[in-house]
């Protein structure tokens, strides 16, 4: 879709269709004229509740060529007072499709905010332009008939009277890297295997100055990783660690972090084989790398001035001949030993190498995000992603860079009591600490592999996909955390 952005009085501009913001106050100077023009249409249909300010109702409305727009959409705010970013951007997703439904190429909407101080303008027409490119977002590769999308260009309109500019680039690159793991998270597990993360990954570093290695069966078993070449013995695709490397501040080696993604592109259980409806939806259990590949797609184009590592553990969880069983004592890079538990319990283990990997580079910080544990939707529902770590500073770091984002985590506790759950008398630690706790032992195995480094954990198993259309996240993949981790890195 393409965008841009006009500074005009609805009076002078044309435009097949116009949405028009409507609040709870009646200062609005837009809706007055469009009054006006239409010889008190509008409030008329607003007496008469046709056309509401409740957050998320549309009303379409012909000019009869009264004016130079020959069509108009209201689209309720609520309260102007209340209003913020997030909300723009959950409106405008809903608009979005609401749109796309009318098959209509071009349209205009109105910037939203006028006489709310708290807004400002940039990040306003961010939050519109955001809420529409991954609000209008689609999957239908494999479909034989497609649907695509009819709007092919949107105008936000600048009413207020200033002249004002604002480069979009940056908010089009964040949209395009939201919706890349979203494609990723929605490719069939026959065409997702572990070549596949490589083929794409590659394509990522080639955008920007990223170097990329692999680390194949080999060189892992060199390194010493024998945990997550445990998880991948039952498949015919080998396991990989991808490494993406960005130094955007050379000067500085210690302004490092790590993002780390879990990669199991499809998880079976292994030899304690998941039960068939659990099953269904394994293909989603790559998602935290997919995020890795969004963020260092974003970086790519950003150019942060931190050194990033990008991490993506990968494998697929099968239950061949070759599958490790329960019972089994393997040795993670750091040395740390590990006896299965159980094998459906596989993503903290490809996790243990790749932090080990990152601590062993001297990396500072690291962010690790996976499909963990059912137990986290227990816990949370699909409201609030699960965040674990062990530096506190870090942590309200994160927190604040959320905020800023709208994106909802709730922190758990990392407390060493829990941590007995999962010791064990034949190895160092085992990898499964029960069904007591399952997401903060499930965290704190992980963490286990931190060593001193400052780490958080972010379990996206109950939001990275959405249950319906909400807002800007239509029904599937959200991308959840990308725009939190690139905003921390900027910030």
């Amino acid at each position: 879709m393409k965008l841009n952005i006009k500074n005009s009085k609805i009076s002078d501009f044309e435009t097949n269709l116009l949405c028009v913001p409507v609040y709870e106050q009646k200062d609005n100077n837009d809706l007055s004229y469009l009054n006006t023009a239409l010889d008190g249409l509008i409030e008329e249909l607003i007496n008469n509740k046709q056309i509401s300010s409740k957050q998320g109702s549309f009303t379409n409305i012909y000019t009869l060529n009264k004016i130079n727009a020959k069509q108009i959409i209201t689209y309720g705010m609520g309260n102007k007072t209340d209003l913020d970013y997030e909300k723009i951007r959950k409106i405008t997703g809903s608009l979005s499709r609401y749109i796309n439904n009318m098959n209509v190429k071009k349209a205009s909407i109105i910037i939203p905010g006028e006489n709310n101080n708290k807004l400002k303008f940039n990040e306003t027409a961010d939050a519109v332009a955001l809420g529409f490119l991954i609000g209008s977002y689609k999957y239908d590769k494999y479909k034989t008939k497609k649907s695509p999308n009819s709007l092919q260009e949107l105008t936000l309109l600048n009413t207020s009277g200033q002249n004002i500019s604002h480069d979009l680039s940056d908010i089009i690159n964040e949209s395009e890297s939201i919706n890349l793991v979203r494609d990723l998270i929605n490719e069939p597990p026959n065409y997702m295997h572990p070549g596949t993360l490589e083929e794409i990954s590659t394509k990522v570093a080639s955008k920007g100055p990223i170097e990329m290695s692999v680390l194949n069966v080999k060189e892992m078993e060199i390194l010493g990783m024998e945990v997550i070449l445990g998880v991948g013995k039952g498949s015919t695709h080998d396991p990989k660690m991808i490494i993406l490397n960005y130094q955007g501040d050379k000067s500085d080696p210690d302004n490092n972090i790590a993002i780390i993604g879990k990669g199991i592109t499809f998880d079976s259980g292994g030899l304690n084989l998941k039960p068939g409806n659990s099953m269904r939806t394994m293909k989603t259990d790559m998602s935290g790398s997919a995020v890795v590949l969004g963020v260092m797609n974003a970086v790519a184009h950003q150019k942060p001035k931190k050194n990033i590592m990008g991490i993506l553990a990968i494998a697929e969880n099968m239950p061949g001949g070759s599958a490790q069983r329960p019972g089994d004592v393997v040795k993670a890079m750091n040395g740390k030993t590990i006896e299965i538990d159980n094998t459906d319990a596989e993503g903290r283990l490809v996790l243990s190498d790749a932090l080990s990997y990152a601590v062993d580079k001297g990396i500072n910080k690291i962010i690790d995000i996976a499909t963990l544990t059912g137990a986290i939707s227990v816990a949370l529902g699909n409201e609030y992603t699960g965040l674990f770590g062990n530096d506190q500073n870090f942590l309200d770091e994160f927190k604040k860079s959320a905020a800023e984002t709208g994106e909802k985590f709730w922190e758990l506790p990392v407390d060493q009591n829990y941590s007995s759950q999962y010791k064990n008398s034949i190895a160092d630690i085992q990898n499964s600490g029960g069904r007591d706790a399952g997401s903060i032992t499930g965290a704190m195995i992980i963490g286990e592999f931190a060593g001193d480094t400052s780490w958080i954990h972010l379990d996206i198993a109950s939001t990275i996909t959405s249950p319906k259309d909400k807002g800007y996240n239509p029904k599937g993949p959200t991308a959840i955390s990308v725009r939190t981790i690139l905003n921390l890195l900027k910030n």
